[in-house]
């Protein structure tokens, strides 16, 4: 009962957040219409301020995390990917969306659409090290909120390890990236 509290709190906040939240770009974003250099960091191509907030969060990413942030994480376990999931679908999906897409029923209010995980391009833009960050910390002015007291360590390893495994070579032609180098 106190997890499905939690879920519907947390749903309903980001629904909230979300719409007092400005400053975003719309959720329309066609890669194949992009320059090459889209996902560099530094470089502004996205419409409105899409990457302009990207490259904020990866500064202050780099900036909190140091040597860390560029650290390798291991390959994920079979039984992280499972433990992944789970939480995933019980936590994550209310925004991001089954598939991890970004289109769960929550995003719809949101001025930006939540992170899709299946663009193997746009979702290593941060490192491995940073994506755990952002799970555990969330991200100021967007409704991505902090895991930290909610999840322990091994959960955030755990979906952070789900959430990798959803960015897949197939995906990378659907998304436009087969039309020009990165």
């Amino acid at each position: 009962m106190k997890i499905k509290t939690l879920i519907l709190g947390t749903t309903i906040l980001f629904t909230v957040g979300s719409i007092a939240t400005t400053g975003f770009a719309g959720s329309e974003h066609n890669h194949a219409q992009e320059k090459a250099d889209h996902h560099q960091p530094g470089k502004d191509t996205h419409p409105g301020e899409h990457m302009g907030h990207m490259n904020d969060v990866l500064q202050k990413l780099k900036s909190e995390l140091g040597d860390t942030y560029n650290q390798p994480v291991p390959a994920a376990t079979k039984e992280q990917l499972t433990v992944g999931k789970k939480i995933f679908t019980q936590s994550c999906v209310a925004c991001h969306g089954e598939g991890g897409k970004g289109d769960g029923p929550a995003a719809a209010a949101f001025k930006q659409k939540p992170a899709d995980f299946t663009d193997p391009e746009h979702s290593k833009f941060y490192s491995d090290q940073g994506r755990m960050y952002i799970i555990k910390k969330g991200v100021t002015g967007t409704p991505m909120s902090s895991w930290e007291g909610v999840l322990n360590e091994k959960e955030i390893q755990s979906v952070h390890a789900y959430v990798r495994s959803l960015r897949t070579t197939k995906n990378k032609e659907e998304h436009g990236h087969d039309d020009h180098s990165h």
